[in-house]
């Protein structure tokens, strides 16, 4: 009666996870074997699969493919990159200077003409900010504490 004890306790320590090696060996014994307590022998198939699955082998060996790179793919990557970049920077050398003025009293004219647009544009912008934060300043009436 008192290794029936000692199996019930291991097999609540199997069923929490905190069982050895050597005490579910005893375990799987216990169950395979024919001196199995009647209230215990519902465990009786569960441990017997246990054991028939450790005893199975797998017929033929598992062939794992070596990892072997495509180097003609990665070629092809860098030759179109390298021609890529070959032709943006023969495309940006004939760009020359564009946008550029010659003439130095044309070149400030047109500086002055794009500040002034911007500094049209940014009063414009702080008059709408100035009704928003008038919003701000007046008072909550919906407020409740």
């Amino acid at each position: 009666m008192e290794s029936v004890k000692r199996i019930e306790v291991l097999l609540e320590r199997y069923f929490e996870g905190e069982t050895t090696l050597v005490e579910e060996k005893t375990l799987r014994d216990y169950f395979t074997g024919e001196d199995v307590a009647p209230h215990l022998e519902v465990y009786c198939g569960m441990f017997s699969a246990f054991a028939k699955a450790q005893q199975e082998t797998l017929p033929t060996t598992i062939k794992i493919p070596s990892k072997k790179r495509n180097w003609s793919w990665i070629a092809s990557v860098a030759a179109t990159v390298i021609i890529a970049i070959g032709l943006f920077s023969q495309l940006n050398q004939n760009a020359g200077y564009e946008g550029t003025y010659e003439n130095e009293e044309v070149a400030v004219l047109k500086a002055k003409q794009a500040f002034g647009v911007m500094s049209k544009m940014f009063n414009q912008s702080t008059a709408q900010l100035e009704v928003v934060s008038e919003f701000q300043n007046a008072p909550a009436p919906f407020i409740t504490n």
